[in-house]
């Protein structure tokens, strides 16, 4: 079934409480597969929104990498939405399938994942997104391209 026809089956069906899971981790997985099925495009980039501390909201998008007892996924420890998380260690995510009519709001504590599940998924990036980040300054003004093609 393609997207078009999928939204407007979700649209016309509505959605029920008694349709929806009790466990919202289990829901999102189920709602995750579907978005995969359905062919969204990229259905596990979500919105990361995060506050300094001072208060100061910030959104980017990042890739989700897992979903366990909570959402996973990774930044450099010195990227600005590290140093928000380091400072007020609360967090949203919002995955917009716009294709599905659908949207999924998360928020709650984060926390680190171990140095082990870190090391593992850097490992498992592909070599040109490893030197990436090891010669980048994440959230940092570079004096230009030359300079970063140097590092």
């Amino acid at each position: 079934m393609d997207i078009v026809a999928r939204q407007r089956e979700l649209e016309a069906a509505g959605l029920a409480e008694a349709d929806v899971d009790p466990d919202p981790l289990a829901q999102f997985d189920r709602w995750y597969r579907e978005a995969f099925a359905a062919g969204v495009h990229q259905p596990e980039a979500t919105i990361l929104a995060t506050a300094d501390a001072h208060g100061r909201p910030s959104a980017r998008h990042v890739l989700l990498k897992g979903v366990d007892h909570g959402f996973v996924f990774f930044t450099n420890y010195e990227s600005a939405k590290a140093r928000d998380l380091a400072a007020n260690a609360v967090a949203a995510l919002c995955f917009p399938w716009n294709q599905l009519s659908r949207q999924v709001r998360v928020s709650g504590s984060v926390e680190r994942v171990g140095t082990d599940e870190s090391d593992e998924y850097f490992a498992s990036r592909p070599r040109g997104s490893q030197i990436g980040a090891w010669a980048s300054l994440q959230s940092q003004v570079i004096p230009d391209r030359r300079w970063l093609d140097g590092r």
